[in-house]
């Protein structure tokens, strides 16, 4: 399938609500998409008027392919049941949903686009709200109803925590996104799937990953185009795992 990806990491928000990873995480997802042959438009530390621009192109493009692909690392917040992912000139928290609609993208707004493209195969990864916050309260992402055609993937379930902590330069979300979105003929139900068993693991059971989905169509992220998976070597992987285990339950102890 002909692929269109937008890709966006946001690392240097206020202080206070700075990001280590969400950059490492964007660029690492770019790269990999560009070996799979997708055709990618990215941005990093966006401010608020990048955001408009970036849409733009999107929608204006998107009527050329048979699939998207829209990726976020940065901070993603919900007001009043409204989904926004912030932009780094966005305050977090920001004081009311008038800022908040003016220095993020509304996830509506993206949903809108799909929504008008429901023949294609549409796929939205949030790798949002990591390190500064955790996903409850005023400050977490509402549950979200994926439209017609389309898959929606949060880095955690609603109203859980998420940690910034994980592969090295990578959250543990994204880290297990890339050990498994170059294998070869995996369909993206079981890609996330795997992804969810893995951030489980390291996570020691606090962060389950989330997905909604009205997808009608098979979508497999490499279909033979990527001959070699970029995945770690399995034992590499087990002694990530028994480091970011050990790590998390530091962080996560009471």
């Amino acid at each position: 399938m002909k692929t269109l990806s937008l890709i966006i990491g946001n690392n240097e928000y206020y202080e206070g609500a700075k990001l280590t990873n969400a950059i490492n995480d964007a660029v690492s997802i770019n790269q990999v998409f560009e070996r799979l042959g997708f055709d990618i438009i990215s941005k990093y530390d966006c401010k608020a008027d990048d955001y408009s621009v970036l849409l733009s192109e999107f929608e204006e493009r998107i009527v050329n392919y048979d699939a998207s692909i829209f990726y976020f690392a940065g901070h993603g917040l919900e007001l009043d049941g409204e989904n926004y992912l912030a932009a780094t000139d966005c305050q977090i928290p920001p004081p009311d949903k008038y800022h908040a609609s003016r220095q993020s993208i509304r996830l509506n707004e993206l949903l809108d686009i799909y929504k008008k493209n429901a023949n294609k195969v549409n796929i939205v990864i949030i790798d949002a709200c990591r390190r500064a916050f955790d996903r409850s309260g005023n400050i977490a992402l509402a549950p979200m109803f994926a439209p017609k055609g389309t898959l929606i993937a949060f880095s955690t379930s609603p109203n859980d925590g998420a940690s910034d902590a994980g592969f090295d330069g990578h959250s543990i979300y994204t880290g297990a996104l890339l050990k498994y979105i170059g294998r070869q003929h995996l369909s993206v139900e079981e890609l996330f799937k795997k992804v969810r068993k893995t951030v489980f693991a390291l996570s020691v059971g606090r962060q389950t990953t989330w997905e909604h989905t009205s997808l009608i169509n098979d979508y497999y992220f490499n279909t033979g185009q990527l001959v070699h998976s970029i995945s770690i070597s399995m034992m590499k992987m087990r002694s990530e795992e028994r480091r970011v285990g050990k790590e998390c339950r530091s962080r996560w102890s009471p």
